[in-house]
């Protein structure tokens, strides 16, 4: 290891995910001795209006109009990786990122959001960085694969091969886990927590997490379905959506069984004391209730990459998927069921993969330390061209 050592780190804030994916990696480069973590929003940074538009584009047709969405995510999924629209994509803040590559001068570089410009940026030098590409999601999406990557880190096995289908060679593809914040991962004591959020600890808690923007749809719906027809009370998360929270105080305010909260930073404690999560399919959200096996109800998954995530896991048996609220209610009720609930918290167990931040930290120092003593050779600009046209060796 070398402590004078620089890592890039590239993330998006389309969406909470990507940025804690990036800050769970930079804390485990911390704590294995790396300082210099240079973390770059790397849209924002090179073109802050666009960012802003896109941005709001995203949450609101993802609220608004998932379908939509779902096209045009299913549009782009189908085209091959080298082609010109999903290079053009890539290239957006290439020279914002060449700015900051010769000011920090990194030994290696890594995404959590698939607008990889480090990778397209490599195909032009001649002597390009190490790049590395951590998949935040259980489904693969076109946009994630680049011929100039190094090293993929992934969720499961089958997105492995899913990787390895698309022409990545399996040797540069690891199954880590999704990194996710170690408070995750760490033990604490349930009394505290019931008196820190004055809960009754006799009580059976579902947690609703409308997301970090609350655009978890039918909240009021669920919430008043869940009161009726099952003896749960709630604990209710509603993200930045203040309105949301507003409508929900208005309504339940003085109500026993409901709890209502805005953004919350520490998720994991509330987390810690529920008996089921009602939420969106986020790969990040998805990982920390696996992390503290957590049974999990995705409502109405919205097209994309949430979807095909909740399909993922729910195949595996490790959450369910409800599409209607009489439906959620009946899945609440099933699982105080003792034979319901073991099957899918052994489903869970399994597909967990724990400590994912550090595998990933550990493996890119590992690497940057072979290139910095030449044990390997990074591709010539010919034979990244080559790989371009011809696939991965």
């Amino acid at each position: 290891m070398e402590p004078n050592t620089r890592i890039l780190i590239i993330y998006s804030t389309f969406g909470e995910g990507h940025v804690q994916a990036a800050n769970a990696i930079k804390q485990q480069f911390i704590s294995q001795g790396i300082q210099q973590i240079y973390m770059l929003d790397l849209m924002a940074e090179a073109h802050p209006y666009w960012n802003a538009v896109t941005r709001y584009c995203y949450l609101t047709s993802s609220a608004l109009c998932p379908s939509l969405y779902g096209l045009s995510y299913n549009w782009s999924n189908r085209l091959e990786p080298d082609r010109m629209f999903n290079r053009w994509l890539h290239s957006f803040g290439k020279r914002k990122l060449r700015e900051v590559i010769r000011r920090v001068q990194p030994d290696a570089v890594i995404h959590t959001f698939p607008y990889l410009a480090a990778e397209q940026l490599g195909l032009e030098m001649a002597s390009p960085l190490p790049t590395f590409t951590v998949i935040t999601d259980y489904v693969l999406h076109s946009r994630w694969v680049h011929p100039n990557t190094k090293h993929y880190f992934v969720a499961t096995e089958s997105l492995k091969c899913e990787l390895i289908g698309a022409g990545v060679n399996g040797k540069r593809i690891s199954v880590t886990g999704i990194p996710i914040r170690a408070a995750f991962e760490n033990s604490f004591q349930q009394e505290d927590l019931f008196g820190k959020y004055k809960l009754d600890p006799s009580k059976k808690y579902v947690l609703i997490v409308a997301g970090a923007f609350g655009v978890l749809a039918h909240v009021r719906k669920l919430a008043a379905a869940i009161l009726e027809d099952t003896d749960y009370d709630l604990i209710l998360v509603c993200g930045r959506n203040q309105r949301l929270a507003n409508r929900m105080a208005a309504q339940y305010g003085s109500h026993s069984r409901i709890h209502i909260f805005g953004y919350v930073n520490q998720l994991e404690e509330l987390m810690g004391l529920s008996s089921c999560m009602l939420t969106k399919a986020g790969g990040i959200t998805l990982t920390e209730a696996l992390s503290m096996a957590l049974p999990v109800i995705v409502y109405r998954p919205l097209p994309g990459q949430e979807k095909g995530n909740a399909d993922r896991l729910s195949e595996a048996g490790a959450i369910q998927i409800a599409d209607h609220v009489r439906e959620v209610t009946n899945r609440l009720n099933q699982l105080q069921q003792p034979y319901h609930l073991q099957r899918m918290l052994h489903a869970m167990k399994s597909l967990y993969k724990s400590e994912a931040a550090r595998s990933v930290a550990s493996e890119v120092l590992q690497f940057t330390y072979s290139y910095a003593h030449g044990n390997q050779a990074y591709p010539t600009l010919s034979e990244r061209k080559a790989i371009q046209t011809h696939g991965y060796p």
